[in-house]
């Protein structure tokens, strides 16, 4: 309690001098006027006058501009994106609950997390075990490439708490052209969660390598990656009285540090290794027209070079393994063991994909108001887990391989030039291979219009989609979780609008979909009473199908106030479930956000404030270690968690494109009388701790 306060009382102290800078420079330069007869801003320059410029030296200008772009794996074209800039909220760019506070995870840093807020969930594939580290991982048509035309280093650190039970987040990437077409550069990525709590550590290790090359008629794109995922799991807290009421614990006469909390599982930890490349070249089609023109008893001849179209080809290759290590398993954790128990479960997935895409590009005539794109895919994927059969001596166990593969085509329609209307419209279906049947048609507008001087945007999308559940959700075979299932194709109907204005602050979203045939994972095992009479639940997990339909409604405000240097920035989603049973979402999800923004002596831009985060308490998704996924929890032994408010103060600075932040994380940690600071069932928040970041680019 002490250190808390302490931290506490420093990061009051911080904050305070801060804002006592300003009136400081006051009276500096108020001084400086009345007793040298410089204003404040001629002071400023006084005391930073450079030397007299020597003539012979040759000053050399860096540029600090580049741009990032992405390739979209279906039409084979790079799309441009906005680089990662933004001075606001980067004190929450390395929580894992993410910038909105939306996600639900386990405490620690990097540790699996699950959208609280439907619409945020993204869509799972066939290796279902690295989606609850989204907050980390970069697929192939996730990743940036950077056009620069300097040489840069961008380096991103953060820190928090001690060297013991502290952690870290370090990752920059270095990009250079090597002329005006080709380029190179490499990403690195290193986090390191040690925990707060037992067996909570996390270690989480990226290296990527790019090249590209952008001729006038052949362009090509590589990029290759190597991941390392390792979490340890603790099975949840053994007694939740430790965190709700810990002076019940030992009759109030000890007070327990978080790493003395005892929890349920030591000496077990989830390994994901992913291993990817992507390879894409273009071929540009252009067309060359001549034209004459004279002026008096002269000829002109004038040559225009248009680009009509592209014709590309992606590759993507992809190695990606789970395993599952566990040493000790105490008594009725696991409701069965379906193998013998040797300490490993080992899941793989091994995938190409070739697609070949045709784009006749928007504007390329004068009846291209929008670029067409076709393309063709086979993709093949390969599956490894273990399996039983029958033999003389017994049940013997072998690595058993899945094959199976998809042959699809699509096309999709874009306009995204333009200062007013843009929109995008997209089909796909599979004609042959084991997903026969499946499609997916899409579209989404945005208009742009100023009211009074400032931007308004209007959008509206809508989905529909039939598939195949995802490979590892109808067929699992492992130690502690066994399931094959025929289960039918999902088919979901999702469409929503939003109204956006920048005037006002304002952005309203709503949200419907309608999913039938909805595939999950639930926990069908019971509950038993540990060695402290405590009642724990035990994980048999399966796959599962609900055969119905469940509509689910989602609307979403955020609204922004100022006054003067007082800001209030609000994120508050409201959510409807017609079946809370099998997708049970909290009603209401809020982030708020309360801080004061200035400038110090027109350099330092700084942001000094408190956010708070907060949700209506419901039956939220399990977790298990076994699966290393979420699921709905056994009805024998359910844990409703929310309605605790999570608090943190912070000051956010940006000098000269230098962003860094310092934050005490759950600073009312202890101090309210609700203490059910529970995020997933069996997970307590983190406690409270000083948090800093730091965000650097060098251009050379």
């Amino acid at each position: 309690m002490t250190y808390r306060i302490q931290f506490k009382k420093t990061l009051l102290g911080v904050a305070a001098a801060l804002l006592l800078l300003p009136c400081n420079a006051v009276a500096q330069s108020t001084l400086s006027q009345n007793q040298d007869g410089f204003n404040g801003e001629t002071m400023d320059g006084f005391m930073n006058m450079d030397p007299d410029k020597d003539s012979t030296v040759v000053e050399r200008t860096v540029s600090h501009d580049y741009s990032q772009f992405v390739i979209n794996t279906k039409t084979g074209l790079p799309e441009d994106i906005q680089p990662d800039t933004l001075h606001h909220s980067f004190h929450n760019a390395h929580l894992t609950e993410g910038y909105f506070g939306t996600y639900s995870h386990l405490g620690n840093m990097g540790s699996p997390r699950l959208s609280r807020l439907y619409f945020e969930r993204k869509e799972s594939k066939d290796f279902i075990f690295d989606l609850p580290y989204d907050y980390w991982i970069k697929d192939a048509a996730d990743f940036r490439f950077t056009d620069a035309k300097s040489p840069h280093v961008s380096i991103d650190y953060y820190k928090g708490g001690n060297k013991r039970t502290g952690e870290e987040h370090i990752k920059g990437y270095f990009a250079a052209n090597f002329n005006k077409r080709s380029g190179i550069g490499f990403d690195l990525d290193y986090l390191l969660g040690r925990g707060r709590y037992t067996n909570q550590s996390s270690s989480m290790f990226d290296a990527r390598l790019y090249t590209y090359y952008r001729g006038d008629i052949y362009q090509m794109y590589v990029s290759v990656n190597r991941d390392n995922i390792k979490v340890a799991e603790n099975g949840g807290i053994q007694d939740t009285r430790y965190i709700k009421s810990p002076e019940a614990m030992a009759e109030g006469r000890k007070q327990y540090s978080p790493e003395d909390i005892p929890f349920r599982i030591y000496d077990n930890w989830n390994n994901i290794k992913r291993t990817q490349g992507l390879f894409n070249q273009e071929l540009s089609l252009k067309k060359t027209t001549h034209s004459t023109d004279s002026i008096g008893d002269t000829v002109y001849t004038f040559t225009r070079v248009a680009e009509l179209g592209k014709a590309a080809h992606t590759l993507e290759v992809g190695q990606l393994q789970r395993r599952y290590i566990y040493y000790q398993i105490p008594r009725g954790f696991y409701s069965k063991s379906y193998l013998k128990n040797d300490s490993l479960d080992l899941m793989k997935n091994f995938y190409v994909s070739n697609t070949l895409s045709m784009s006749l590009l928007e504007g390329s005539t004068k009846w291209a108001i929008a670029g067409l794109s076709a393309f063709a895919r086979y993709e093949f994927r390969s599956f490894v887990m273990r399996d039983t059969m029958s033999t003389s001596a017994g049940k013997g166990e072998y690595m058993r391989r899945y094959n199976e593969g998809d042959f699809s085509v699509g096309g999709q329609l874009e306009k995204a030039q333009g200062d007013n209307l843009t929109f995008r419209a997209g089909i796909e279906t599979v004609l042959l291979g084991a997903s026969i049947g499946d499609f997916c048609l899409s579209g989404q507008m945005e208009l742009k219009y100023p009211i009074w001087g400032r931007e308004a945007k209007i959008g509206a999308y809508a989905d529909m989609s039939a598939k195949e559940s995802p490979f590892y959700y109808s067929n699992l075979h492992s130690t502690y979780a066994w399931w094959d299932g025929d289960f039918k194709k999902e088919f979901r109907t999702r469409f929503g609008g939003y109204i956006d204005l920048e005037m006002t602050g304002t952005r309203f979203q709503l949200d419907v979909e309608n999913v039938a045939n909805y595939v999950y994972l639930k926990n069908i095992g019971g509950s038993y009473l540990n060695e402290d009479s405590v009642r724990q639940p035990t994980y048999s997990i399966k796959g599962a199908q609900h055969n119905g339909s469940i509509q689910i409604l989602s609307a979403t405000l955020q609204q922004n106030f100022k006054l003067g240097p007082l800001h209030w920035d609000n994120h508050i989603t409201y959510q409807l479930s017609g079946n809370k049973e099998i997708i049970p979402l909290p009603d209401l999800n809020i982030f708020s956000d309360l801080y004061f923004k200035f400038i110090y002596y027109k350099r330092l831009h700084m942001e000094v404030g408190v956010n708070a985060l907060y949700f209506t308490r419901y039956k939220a998704p399990g977790y298990c270690p076994a699966v290393g996924a979420f699921h709905l929890q056994s009805d024998s032994h359910v844990q409703e968690v929310g309605g605790y408010p999570l608090l943190s103060g912070y000051v956010n600075c940006m000098l000269r494109g230098v962003r860094f932040y310092i934050m005490y994380y759950h600073f009312n940690d202890g101090l309210m009388s609700n203490r059910d600071s529970f995020i997933v069932p069996g997970y307590p928040a983190n406690p409270g701790m000083v948090k800093f970041g730091l965000s650097w680019t060098f251009f050379d």
